[in-house]
Order: structure tokens, then C-alpha cells, then sequence
């Protein structure tokens, strides 16, 4: 009678890691990466019929002093209208998110969606937290 060789038993790894490497780009792809609007501490007012925001509409924000912000620096009405009159230029959606805190008196968000709506934009998106 004749022995047999002995085998060392042995698994193969490479299908395994195929497959792990599969699921973790499946998951890279599949998720949704939260990233803040901007660094101002803004108290959104709270409402249940919000929508999702454009994905690439422009971001005005008031802080709970009535400040006025584009692109994370503090400005004036006039500054913001000729920024915003650049940013749409080449958005054919025209809208504006305006991102007011909730302790801003009504009387300045008004304010400040006219100037919105002077710079061209066709609608101004209001941010809730839902």
C-alpha cells in the first residue's frame, strides 16, 4: 500500500479578499457623506413640509444678529448682491437657500430675500430643520 502524499491544509484568502474589497467600495459608493452647510452656529427654525435643498444652489446665511454671510464671510447688502448677481450667472434654476437663524426679527429676512430676489434669483429656498 502506498502512502499518500501529505497535503498541508491550506485556505486560499485571494476570493475572500475580492470579495471584502467589493463590499467596501459597494458601501463607499452607496453612502451619503453629511457635510456642514457652515461653520456659523445657526438655530434653523423647525417645519414639517421641508424638502431636500438643490444640490448646487448658492448658501446665504443670517446669523441670530442679522449678519449677513456668503461663503463663510460676514458682508453687507451690497456686497451680497453683486455676489450673488456672479454666482447666478450660470444657474438657470435661479435658486438661493437662505439659511436664517430663528432669532432674526422677520422684518430683516425680508430684507435680505429682496436682495436675494434683485440679484436674479427666481426662488428662494427658506432652511428648516424637519
Amino acid at each position: 500500500m502506498r502512502r499518500r502524499p501529505k497535503l498541508d491544509p491550506a485556505i486560499n484568502l485571494a476570493p475572500f479578499i475580492d470579495i471584502v474589497f467589493l463590499l467596501v467600495v459597494f458601501f463607499m459608493v452607496t453612502s451619503t457623506f453629511i457635510t456642514p452647510e457652515t461653520g456659523l452656529p445657526i438655530d434653523l427654525p423647525g417645519a414639517v413640509t421641508g424638502e431636500a435643498k438643490p444640490a448646487s444652489a448658492p448658501v446665504v446665511v443670517l446669523d441670530a444678529q442679522g449678519q449677513a454671510h456668503w461663503q463663510g464671510q460676514a458682508v453687507d447688502d451690497a456686497t451680497l448682491l453683486v455676489a450673488l448677481r456672479g454666482a447666478l450667472v450660470d444657474d438657470p434654476v435661479g435658486t438661493v437657500v437662505l439659511r436664517a437663524d430663528r432669532k432674526v426679527p422677520h422684518g430683516r429676512v425680508v430684507e435680505v430675500m429682496d436682495t436675494i430676489r434683485r440679484a436674479g434669483a427666481k426662488r428662494v429656498a427658506i432652511a428648516v430643520i424637519p
